[in-house]
């Protein structure tokens, strides 16, 4: 069977300010081993779509512990920091970078607006449209759906899916974006790209925990089309919650706060890291 090469997927966000949405973003843990290969596309199919709904149904609602690291050419490498996140359906997401000192940024993502703070610096920002400006509908509801893996491409994709020895190969088109995904012998996600004509977003999943249904990716890693910026997130725990509570979302910024870039949040981390 012939190996198809396909180019690892890069993600598409713009310059400035903005990129700080993608810095919210991420995933990693360890690969457990593949069950034995589904015979034929269909069976693929069948593999692939089952696991992506039980894992969309087990976090619908969630809570993760993790390490987020970004590098790129507009932000150079930045010190690693700890994280708490909290999604909800259709498109919550709460998350919190801490440090020794206490909170060192904390950003709240809605449908398509994001508000962030840096309680240390008094900065903030607001800003809507994020979804134009990253290139993809819905961040909140991708950024929650990337964690779970949980992409189910149409089925007419599967009908001119290409197989290869390692999975395989998937094109379509949705909600005028082109999208393309990479699955693994076992229906699990390699890759998936997003491309709006102008910008790219791409997920990779290196790693994951656990086998079968279980399995979750313990290693998620976002990138734009020019690698600007790439995030990955390494996954400490990953829980799934009951219920949402709308305080966790509610973020609201002070009166006479600066807005605040990427220069700013790395001369934050840069203090962070010399008092370790």
């Amino acid at each position: 069977m012939t190996r198809t090469s396909v180019s690892t997927l890069q993600s598409a966000m713009r310059s400035g300010v903005s990129r700080v949405g993608l810095v919210l973003l991420g995933l990693a843990v360890f690969a457990g081993c593949a069950p034995p290969v589904p015979q034929g596309i269909e069976s693929l199919e069948a593999a692939t779509r089952t696991q992506a709904e039980r894992r969309e149904a087990r976090l619908r609602i969630c809570e993760l512990s993790a390490v987020l690291r970004v590098d790129g050419r507009a932000t150079g490498r930045l010190p690693a920091v700890s994280v708490t996140a909290r999604l909800a359906e259709p498109g919550r997401v709460r998350l919190q970078a801490r440090w020794l000192l206490g909170v060192l940024l904390d950003a709240s993502l809605t449908g398509d607006t994001l508000v962030a703070w840096m309680p240390s610096e008094r900065l903030g920002l607001r800003l809507p449209g994020l979804g134009d400006t990253l290139g993809v509908t819905e961040p909140a509801r991708f950024l929650r759906r990337a964690l779970a893996a949980g992409w189910q491409p149409p089925r007419e994709a599967w009908r001119a899916a290409t197989a290869d020895s390692a999975g395989a190969s998937l094109a379509w088109q949705e909600a005028g974006h082109d999208w393309s995904m990479r699955v693994d012998r076992a229906g699990r996600p390699r890759d998936v790209e997003v491309s709006d004509g102008a910008r790219r977003m791409s997920v990779r999943y290196p790693e994951w925990k656990g086998a079968g249904g279980d399995a979750l990716p313990s290693r998620l890693e976002l990138a734009d089309g020019d690698g600007a910026v790439r995030v990955r997130i390494e996954i400490e725990d990953l829980r799934p919650l009951k219920r949402a509570k709308s305080s966790w979302f509610a973020l609201e910024l002070p009166e006479g706060v600066a807005p605040f870039g990427f220069e700013e949040l790395r001369r934050a981390l840069a203090v962070k890291e010399g008092s370790r």
